[in-house]
């Protein structure tokens, strides 16, 4: 069972228990209510009626034909009140009264006219000067078949004369009580629904925050920005703590990779080295010596770059907020880069040709973007053959992005290594030495351009396509395609 389905249940049924007990205890309390306002009503009107019976009373003429038919037309009497919804056209209640002694002389249903009620609570009680009340059942186990009795003293000249008692039967009621019932019901049922909407709601609302933190948890990217919940401060504080975590267990698998790999990369120039450095010991000759020599110098160099390299992506990679970025012109960092490598363009005698449009302001991390034109350049060097062409291009474009292109004369890349360049550590034998680079050169180039929000792409292709170098040519041309500066 889902986490889903257990929290909406358990927290449905918390509110249908809740609302069952809420309703059973209004319920038991709506037809005890009912009843006292009824009996209130009561009580007051057989203190009315005492009043106006009691002359004839002291005359005796309760026993009359007179009296008995304006009582008659008093509880006969039609009426049309719509009471709460309920429409109430007759009187139900009836009278007796009774002498000082208790027995009755007048009942208005003309059955008890003689009978002794002075046992009955509502006559004894107030013929000792309380406050009289009984509730009598016609059937004993039917509670809906009982009738109240309200009894009020008969006072003639401060002397109680008699007893009036003014009988409602409870089933007169009953409308009322079931309106009242229904109506809860109904209510109940509403707020049920929509109780168990809002449970469903809330259990959704959880499920979704904890599968983002478990998504958040199980993320295998380096860069995935934590959860935050609105108002749910424990899951923040959860979040947060698989963050660390997750912080802590990726440093920690950063770091093996890395020294794995630097291990691993460093073990072939250190080698190298140690082969050199044994070499000198022994009586060489001094050419001998000048080349171990030599190679010792390039192998550390190696090394060199290596670690740079190793601590330029660690840096690149690691940092959430790597790019600085500044306005500048674009052209003149490339002219820049171009100055740097011009001793080693010229040794190796290549005809390098310039199209680069100025000026080209573009908003961007210098150094950064320094360093990726730098790695390109050199790769486009290390796969030139000596005497060979290259044209570096820089442009704006009509979709308002820069394009910056380097083609170099050379061997085209293989098919399988196409889409393995940008891959970190992975290289290609060096045409002249058929050595292999660390393979983080591309590696740095792709996240910058990428933290850049740009494109870049290394693709064989044929000189004469360029439209600019001689025909029947072949080699690489890289196309780096970066967001041009946005001015307001």
């Amino acid at each position: 069972m889902s986490i889903f389905i257990r929290i909406w249940f358990f927290f449905g049924l918390v509110i249908l228990l809740g609302l069952w007990f809420m309703s059973y205890a209004f319920n038991q309390q709506v037809k005890p209510n009912v009843r006292q306002v009824v009996e209130d009503t009561l009580a007051e009107n057989a203190n009315i009626i005492a009043m106006l019976v009691a002359e004839d009373v002291y005359a005796q003429k309760v026993a009359t034909a007179q009296f008995d038919e304006k009582i008659q037309n008093a509880l006969n009497r039609k009426i049309n009140a719509n009471i709460w919804q309920h429409n109430k056209k007759e009187i139900n209640q009836q009278i007796y009264i009774t002498d000082a002694q208790g027995r009755v002389i007048y009942d208005s249903q003309g059955l008890a006219a003689g009978q002794d009620y002075s046992r009955w609570n509502d006559v004894y009680l107030t013929l000792q000067g309380k406050y009289g009340v009984r509730s009598t059942r016609s059937n004993p186990y039917d509670a809906g078949s009982s009738t109240m009795y309200i009894a009020a003293p008969i006072y003639h000249q401060q002397q109680l004369i008699g007893v009036v008692s003014i009988g409602k039967p409870n089933i007169s009621v009953q409308p009322y009580i079931q309106r009242a019932e229904d109506k809860l019901f109904q209510q109940a049922i509403w707020i049920a629904l929509l109780s168990l909407f809002l449970a469903s709601l809330v259990a959704y609302w959880l499920k979704h925050s904890i599968d983002r933190v478990r998504r958040y948890a199980q993320a295998l990217a380096p860069v995935n920005q934590t959860p935050h919940f609105h108002s749910a401060k424990e899951l923040n504080q959860v979040a947060q703590a698989v963050e660390t975590m997750r912080e802590k267990l990726e440093d920690r698998a950063y770091v093996e990779h890395y020294v794995n790999t630097l291990t691993h990369e460093l073990k072939s120039p250190l080698s190298a080295i140690q082969a050199s450095a044994e070499l000198l010991n022994e009586a060489l000759p001094l050419q001998d010596q000048q080349q171990f020599a030599a190679h010792i110098h390039e192998q550390s160099q190696r090394l060199r770059s290596l670690i740079d390299r190793m601590l330029l992506l660690t840096r690149l990679e690691k940092s959430k907020h790597p790019l600085d970025l500044h306005e500048f012109d674009l052209a003149q960092l490339m002219q820049q880069v171009l100055d740097q490598q011009a001793s080693r363009m010229q040794n190796r005698r290549i005809d390098c040709r310039l199209e680069l449009q100025q000026p080209c302001r573009i908003q961007a991390d210098r150094f950064w973007l320094q360093q990726a034109l730098s790695n390109l350049l050199d790769n486009a060097l290390d796969f030139s053959a000596e005497g060979a062409k290259m044209l570096i291009r820089l442009r704006a474009q009509p979709n308002r992005t820069l394009q910056i292109q380097i083609f170099n004369e050379g061997p085209w890349i293989p098919e399988f290594a196409l889409d393995q360049l940008f891959d970190t550590y992975f290289s290609l034998p060096r045409p002249d030495t058929r050595q292999r680079s660390s393979g983080i050169g591309l590696s740095i180039v792709k996240q910058v351009t990428e933290q850049h929000h740009g494109q870049i792409q290394i693709q064989n292709i044929d000189a004469d396509q360029l439209h600019e170098l001689r025909p029947h040519l072949q080699g690489v041309a890289v196309s780096m395609q970066l967001p041009q500066l946005q001015h307001p």
